[in-house]
């Protein structure tokens, strides 16, 4: 083997050896889309339930606030679990309806969102 084509061979090992590094998934790579259905027959309410992911970064941190990621038009309603009284805070962000205050997100949380349209949603905040 030739030095010229010694050489060669190592350009194309090296080539193929970075190129198979900077292939390597991770978990930055990638964003959430959740499919957010409109009611249908009966038993479907419209509802469907999404847990943020931990890793939340700035501008989501309320009921309002996830109203408004995903369009504040195409929801009724963000409701949380209540664990003590085994029921549900409702918000939907409306003047004298689902109480005056948006809950606060806690990272991790499942909630239910009901919408009034169907809507893929990207959290744009994470």
């Amino acid at each position: 083997m030739t030095k010229k084509t010694f050489l060669g061979a190592m350009a194309v090992v090296t080539a193929v050896a970075l190129t198979g590094t900077a292939l390597v998934a991770s978990n930055m790579g990638f964003k959430l889309n959740y499919a957010l259905n409109l009611a249908g027959a009966a038993p479907d309410t419209g509802t469907t339930t999404l847990a943020l992911p931990d890793n939340r970064q700035t501008g989501l941190n309320n009921a309002l606030d996830l109203m408004n990621d995903i369009g504040f038009a195409n929801v009724l309603s963000v409701q949380k679990y209540l664990k003590a009284s085994d029921s549900l805070q409702v918000y939907t962000g409306r003047k004298n309806v689902g109480g005056p205050n948006a809950f606060a997100l806690a990272p991790g949380e499942a909630y239910r969102i009901r919408v009034g349209t169907t809507v893929n949603y990207i959290p744009s905040h994470y």
